[in-house]
């Protein structure tokens, strides 16, 4: 048996991809990164399989990740899952992505999944964009590939479009949603579910000989602004959230992250 460490685990993505590999029956151990091992959260998690060990740490001490990791367990790490929290933390993204890469090659990683955003679909590689925290993934992804070079570490890069998991009820979701309709003027967007991130990832784990070194962007539907509506309330009986439109653009002037970001999608630049 080998390990794969998981950060965010206790997200929507690292949850996603655990359940996955529980769900799969998977020969591998997984030791889940989060905050607080005794939080409700990383306790639940715990309870869904022997397989599943809690890992505390904090992104901005890797070293101190795979340390805490080899307390809780003996068994060599042979994967490991990156995602970072990206509105809201634009200062220690790029540094916190890159740090885990330099750390992982340190610990003789085999295998590394990176959770990215899609910049254009082929051409992402090699389209920062205007976005902030697109920029700093764009970084971290050039960083994986340069540094795993001539190393036994391989890779595969997930680019996810925008989530259907942002419409939910509170401040956040109505925001989004609202902008959506504000920015879009009508025109779709693509958008995937985080379970879908997580099967993938699964994927990249299970069978590294048919995704190593590849960037792949996941998305699962394209939907107006309307249609998505239409969906939503007949799905949850409810209409989609939202909020004031002067709200949204003061919110997007004020947060030049999402601002770039609904221009990005505007201009067609999501093609998962």
């Amino acid at each position: 048996m080998v390990a794969v460490l998981i950060t965010g685990a206790t997200g929507k993505q690292g949850g996603a991809l655990i359940k996955s590999l529980i769900a799969r029956k998977s020969s591998f151990e997984v030791l889940a990164v989060t905050r607080n091992a005794q939080s409700s959260s990383a306790q639940k998690l715990a309870k869904l399989s022997s397989n599943i060990k809690l890992v505390e740490g904090n992104m901005d001490d890797p070293a101190a990740i795979f340390q805490n990791a080899r307390k809780v367990s003996k068994t060599p790490i042979w994967g490991v899952y990156s995602v970072q929290v990206a509105i809201g933390n634009g200062a220690l993204e790029e540094s916190q992505g890159k740090a885990l890469i330099n750390e992982s090659l340190k610990e003789n990683v085999q295998f590394f999944v990176y959770s990215s955003v899609d910049r254009g679909g082929d051409a992402s590689y090699t389209t920062p964009t205007k976005v902030p925290h697109f920029i700093n993934k764009h970084n971290i992804e050039h960083h994986l590939v340069e540094r795993s070079k001539n190393t036994d570490m391989r890779w595969t890069i997930l680019r996810p479009v925008a989530f259907y998991e942002n419409l939910v009820p509170g401040f956040f979701g109505k925001v989004f949603a609202t902008s959506f309709k504000m920015a879009l003027k009508g025109k779709p967007l693509q958008m995937v579910a985080t379970d879908d991130i997580g099967f993938f990832g699964a994927e990249a784990f299970l069978h590294p000989e048919k995704y190593q070194n590849k960037g792949i962007s996941l998305a699962g539907d394209e939907l107006t602004y309307d249609q998505m509506a239409s969906v939503f309330q007949q799905k949850t009986g409810k209409s989609i959230p939202s909020t004031f439109q002067f709200l949204c653009s003061t919110f997007m002037a004020s947060m030049k992250d999402m601002g770039y970001m609904f221009k990005w999608f505007h201009d067609g630049g999501l093609q998962g």
